[in-house]
């Protein structure tokens, strides 16, 4: 078996089992901050961008490792590109998001009636 694809699936099942538990943590948060930082988790950790390696073209990493890297080691330039993507399927992730929340709000329902009365019927 390929050492990429190994690596790779060992990165994403770390990846969602810490996003399962932050789910959890997260539990007594309202829905939209509940949301946003997940998705930003998600953005964050999920985002691939190629290497741009000569030797290999269909080498990827996660877009914050490049874009860190590349800031540290290349200069500003080398990690604005990876910086720019990410931040542009962020924007576009929390859109998505909110859109979600706003369609699947919740629902006031109406009051119970007294125990012992029967439910008034419209």
């Amino acid at each position: 078996m390929d050492k990429q694809l190994i690596a790779w699936s060992v990165y994403l099942a770390g990846g969602v089992l810490l996003g399962l538990f932050g789910w959890r943590i997260t539990r007594g948060l309202s829905r939209y901050w509940r949301h946003f930082l997940l998705v930003s988790y998600a953005v964050l950790v999920f985002t691939p961008f190629s290497l741009n390696l000569a030797d290999k073209p269909d080498a990827y990493a996660p877009a914050l490792f490049i874009a860190v890297l590349n800031t540290l080691f290349q200069g500003a330039e080398a990690g604005l590109d990876a910086a720019v993507t990410l931040a542009l399927i962020w924007v576009v992730a929390l859109v998505i998001s909110l859109v979600y929340l706003l369609l699947t709000g919740r629902r006031k329902r109406p009051p119970e009636p007294p125990a012992g009365e029967a439910p008034a019927v419209d």
